[in-house]
């Protein structure tokens, strides 16, 4: 018998594997409640009026979280009546101002609260707002202020910050769920982790699927087979409780830059997905046709496999790809919060990606390159695929059609050597790099980031990185991977 998708068989071997023990859920709850009694307390010799302290988000009043793979959202709600000061000033100035409420939040109420506790890793961190994070009792904890904003308010006028809508979130979440639709949102994030391609630690992509975003695909859904198909099909078909279509949501202004669509219930005017990484969509579409496949075929291993997070494999690369590769690993100083590194590593990457791509005048330099970013803990890592990891010493560099007297004649004085090819003007040049491997070392050494040190010994992040982008980026990048495939000798 199936249970909508899967055999009733691999559906509870899955569950028993990723649902949490009673002692996960029970040190949680001990962690929020000492968090929550402690800031409560703090409160008390504050001048900061609030209204609820209260964990949001999986392991809180939603009880998605999978095992071993929990943090904890604490939020401090702040009403917005008590903090005229800050919310009656112009609209060009009340982001600063509700930033510095923020900041002072973290240094005179939220880490004096916690000063006592036995925690590490104590940072003040930034989203679109400053907030404190820290870890304790084997959990990541981020201690969070928002508004208290009324649902019709909310959707009247917008919030205040970003994290004002998690609340609600959690609560329409929280109250669509039945016990089986809570398994099948488990089991449907557990899919995700799995393919490494979940929330700000992905490593397929700058940010992965969210686990909001996936529970409210399971609560929009009959049974887990419609979410997976919801999932697989969220390009063409978008998750909107006002069913506009994909060219309707792309004619909204805040939606144009946004890959997919999955519009807040709470709140029809965000897209929460609108921070999912085209890569990170796209490789977990590429899975979930491949658990289609696994499903067809009755293989219940592959199955499994598929539901189950593994770590990121740390094999050598098929010999006939290392040429191609280059990966360096670094360190960081504990002193910047992860997504600030994690974003500027993506930054850099970017750049460098794009330096290689073309000489500075246009021209073809190493052809097309794929980077990836992977980090856990305090290390990071780089990985890239160069098409062309070695090129020749010149090149030809074009200029204008020789139709083009003035310019043809600026281009002939300025380049006395210059020839016509194919009605254009075309002078040979010397290229600054020839060795992919030589540029990519400059240009880290000009390019330092603050927070991070490059290291010498590598660790294995080196190998997963490109294991990253050998297994999971070139089976969605089909163009690329015939040009490298073409390489490869043949067997």
């Amino acid at each position: 018998m199936l249970s909508d998708l899967l055999p009733d068989s691999v559906r509870e071997r899955v569950l028993e594997q990723i649902t949490p023990t009673k002692e996960e859920v029970q040190n949680q709850k001990r962690v929020i409640k000492r968090l929550t009694s402690v800031l409560a307390k703090q409160a008390e010799s504050c001048e900061y009026p609030y209204s609820f302290i209260d964990a949001q988000g999986s392991t809180g009043r939603k009880q998605t979280q999978l095992r071993g793979a929990s943090d904890i959202d604490l939020f401090v709600g702040l009403r917005p009546e008590d903090y005229p000061d800050v919310l009656d000033q112009p609209q060009q100035d009340r982001h600063q101002a509700v930033d510095s409420l923020m900041n002072n939040l973290v240094d005179e109420w939220f880490a004096p609260a916690i000063a006592h506790l036995d925690v590490e890793k104590v940072q003040r961190a930034f989203s679109q707002h400053p907030f404190l994070s820290l870890r304790t009792q084997g959990l990541d904890v981020d201690i969070l202020g928002c508004f208290d904003i009324d649902a019709d308010t909310l959707a009247s006028q917008g919030p205040i910050t970003a994290v004002d809508r998690t609340v609600h979130h959690s609560r329409y979440v929280s109250e669509h769920l039945t016990r089986k639709k809570r398994e099948d949102a488990r089991i449907l994030k557990s899919f995700v982790r799995a393919g490494h391609a979940y929330g700000d630690t992905c490593a397929v992509g700058r940010m992965g699927l969210t686990g909001v975003s996936l529970e409210l695909m399971v609560v929009d859904a009959p049974n887990l087979d419609s979410a997976f198909y919801k999932l697989q099909h969220l390009d063409t078909e978008p998750l909107d409780p006002l069913k506009r279509t994909l060219s309707d949501l792309r004619k909204v202004p805040a939606f144009r830059e946004d890959y997919v669509f999955v519009i807040d219930p709470t709140d029809v005017s965000r897209n929460v997905a609108s921070s999912f990484s085209p890569r990170s969509y796209r490789w977990i579409q590429h899975r979930t046709a491949r658990f289609r496949d696994f499903l067809a075929s009755s293989d219940q291993e592959a199955i499994v496999n598929e539901l189950i997070e593994a770590p990121i494999p740390d094999e050598d690369l098929p010999k006939w790809l290392r040429p191609h590769s280059f990966a360096c690993e670094f360190v960081s100083d504990g002193t910047t919060h992860y997504t600030i590194l994690r974003d500027k590593m993506h930054r850099m990457a970017k750049k460098l990606q794009t330096e290689m791509t073309n000489e500075r005048t246009g021209e073809p330099r190493f052809g097309e390159v794929l980077t990836e970013v992977y980090f856990r803990d305090d290390l990071y890592a780089l990985g890239l695929l160069i098409e062309h990891p070695i090129i020749t010493p010149t090149y030809f560099r074009r200029g204008p059609p020789v139709h083009l007297e003035t310019a043809a004649a600026e281009f002939t004085s300025a380049h006395p050597e210059a020839m016509m090819v194919d009605g254009y003007l075309c002078s040979e040049e010397r290229r600054e790099w020839t060795r992919a491997n030589d540029m990519i070392e400059d240009f880290l050494g000009k390019n330092p980031i603050e927070g991070l040190s490059q290291v010498a010994k590598q660790s294995v992040l080196t190998k997963q990185v490109l294991n990253v982008l050998y297994r999971y980026v070139l089976p969605i990048e089909p163009q690329f991977h015939e040009r490298m495939t073409r390489v490869k000798p043949r067997q």
